[in-house]
């Protein structure tokens, strides 16, 4: 048996026993009536109808309070079995009972949107602050409803926002899996040099791109190239759809564009963003200069895209078994707190983990919570890199993220974090194991792992910021007319040349990579993109203030992962005393990567061959 075959698979019957389950048909049923209760009770008590608010005060303390918590409840049974039908969906694309399963979910999700929709529209036409006054539940929701009234000027009228809700599944969320299906069900029969044949999806043409030999980088990167091709046409289909379904929401519902609806949905201002992306334009020549290292290091004058994440190292690049990657991970987690350690290991232990890449497997890797029974669960594609190493670090801090919520007993509105700060955590564990691979290693395992540090840091600062002038100038044309194969092709290889330059290989570029990445085929979430870059950023200043201040930290910083989805970004950070408008604080943060530039610069005049 293979390596990959025997790497472990995620166990779902801690949620429900299985899809058959009486306890998973009661789930559903349950849903169904309690989601069917709640439009009775907002019927009955005129939430969202055309008339003024409640008549007294009394009224509507009491209408909040009992909405409130039959959303939460809501919301945990919805995202539980989600969580369910999707650890079966993103394991095997071709589990048709369990797509059937989800198609049957996502009307209730329609109507649960609408709904919440409704509710927000009717909070923001009170007076918020005599509501807290007046009310306990209100008090510990106070950021919700402060920003209902700011999220409530932009609904369009009940009739429209419940339309949009009931279309989502069949018209821009239709588009969306369609991309994940193709993406994930696809397969292409590659000769890779040395190694004959093979039938290969994605993921595993991916990882093939981090192989020492150049030749098999190179086949698998054209092979990748070829895949995508054969379905250009229905992706550039479900693009153009999905970008003109959002641009058109967001002019009904009063948004400038999608960016600012972006910026308000990650909850940072817009003065924050421009800080962030300005000091990451003025240190792009910073990590142009990695780029020119390590494209000397293989012995070539620019690099190629295949050649992005071909490891740099002195002998055979260092492998990790599976449990190798564990204990290692634990370990590491243990210089930090006992706590954290402890955690990762009842995550192998009770097998929230599903890891080797195979057909019909969803590509890259996420963690998605499972409120109903407070777990996690961490997909993977495994391959025993030093980078797969990193990224269990990483997937590992978002479920402790979860984990905080669940321990401080957030309801589901109080633990609703956006993108910028769900990545807080992630960074954080991911910084720790960099660190403690560092404190162990000698000069020529510092360059590997440098290497490795500084591809993440660059995929983050310049590959992050290429897909957002990308997706901009996408929505900008879209507003038009629908984009061609060839235009999307053509502005993203704009896009990565505006922020690689000359240190990638003009003509070895990545035209496609607007249908690799099923970021962009989101209607909920569009700008998938630059709260990468915050989350890294705001996780490395953490990280050097808990090294500055360890005293106190750990609760500290608990709590503030407990609390990223009841403030804004800003407040949050003016705990820590950060001034996210300012551009010293991202400068600050970025000046880890400039030490470690420097210090591989140094080790690859020194090691190269």
């Amino acid at each position: 048996m293979s390596q990959t075959a025997s790497l472990p698979h995620w166990q779902l019957t801690s949620i429900f026993p299985g899809l058959d389950a009486p306890a998973y048909a009661q789930a559903k049923a349950e849903l169904r009536e309690r989601v069917e209760a709640l439009r009775s009770a907002m019927d009955a008590r005129g939430v969202g109808a055309a008339r003024e608010p409640l008549p007294t005060h009394s009224e509507q303390v009491a209408t909040f309070d009992a909405l409130l918590d039959q959303l939460n409840d809501l919301y945990v049974r919805f995202a539980t079995l989600r969580a369910f039908l999707v650890g079966f969906i993103a394991t095997d694309a071709f589990n048709d009972r369990a797509q059937a399963e989800a198609s049957s979910l996502q009307p209730l999700g329609s109507e649960l949107s609408f709904l919440s929709t409704r509710f927000t529209a009717w909070v923001g036409a009170l007076d918020a602050e005599r509501l807290l006054k007046g009310s306990e539940r209100a008090r510990a929701h106070a950021y919700f409803v402060r920003r209902s009234k700011e999220e409530a000027a932009h609904l369009m009228g009940s009739e429209a926002e419940e339309l949009a809700a009931a279309l989502h599944p069949s018209s821009g969320g239709a588009w969306a899996k369609l991309h994940g299906d193709l993406i994930s069900r696809e397969t292409l029969r590659v000769t890779l040099p040395g190694r004959g044949e093979a039938e290969l999806p994605l993921t595993e043409l991916r990882n093939l791109q981090s192989d020492p030999d150049p030749e098999v980088r190179r086949s698998a990167f054209e092979a990748e190239l070829e895949l995508l091709e054969r379905n250009a046409v229905p992706f550039a289909a479900a693009l153009n759809s999905i970008k003109g379904q959002v641009n058109e929401l967001t002019r009904r519902r009063g948004w400038a564009s999608a960016l600012d609806e972006a910026i308000f949905e990650n909850r940072i201002s817009a003065r924050s963003l421009a800080a962030m992306q300005g000091a990451c334009e003025a240190h792009f020549p910073l990590f142009r200069r990695y780029l020119a290292a390590k494209a000397k290091f293989l012995g070539q004058e620019t690099l190629a895209w295949y050649d992005l994440l071909a490891p740099v190292g002195v002998g055979a690049p260092r492998r990790f078994s599976w449990d190798e990657a564990q204990a290692f991970v634990v370990e590491a987690f243990g210089s930090y707190s006992a706590a954290l350690a402890a955690f990762a290991q009842r995550s192998f232990d009770e097998h929230w983990h599903d890891v080797p890449p195979r057909k019909g497997k969803r590509n890259g890797a996420f963690c998605m919570g499972v409120p109903g029974v407070q777990e996690s669960r961490l997909l993977h594609n495994f391959g025993g890199n030093l980078d797969d190493v990193f990224t269990l670090a990483h997937e590992l801090g978002h479920a402790y993220h979860n984990a905080c919520a669940y321990a401080y007993g957030r309801t589901e509105l109080q633990s609703d974090t956006p993108m910028t700060l769900a990545e807080t955590a992630s960074i954080f564990c991911e910084t720790i194991v960099v660190n403690a691979l560092l404190t162990r290693a000698d000069d020529r395992e510092r360059l590997a792992i440098l290497e490795q540090d500084l591809l993440g840091s660059t995929q983050l600062v310049l590959d992050i910021h290429s897909r957002f002038l990308f997706e901009r100038a996408v929505f900008e044309r879209r507003r038009e007319r629908e984009l061609s194969v060839a235009e999307l092709n053509e502005l993203m290889l704009e896009a990565q040349a505006a922020t690689y330059g000359d240190a990638l290989d003009e003509s070895a570029r990545h035209p496609l990579m607007w249908a690799h990445k099923g970021h962009y085929y989101s209607v909920g979430r569009s700008f998938y993109n630059f709260p990468y870059t915050f989350g890294y950023l705001f996780g490395l200043g953490l990280y050097a203030q808990y090294q500055d201040q360890p005293e106190g930290w750990h609760e500290r910083y608990d709590a503030l992962l407990a609390a990223t989805g009841m403030e804004d970004a800003n407040t949050l950070a003016a705990r820590f005393g950060i001034d996210l408008e300012s551009g010293a604080f991202w400068e600050a943060s970025l000046k880890v990567a400039e030490a470690r530039v420097r210090e591989y610069e140094a080790l690859v005049a020194r090691f190269s061959p």
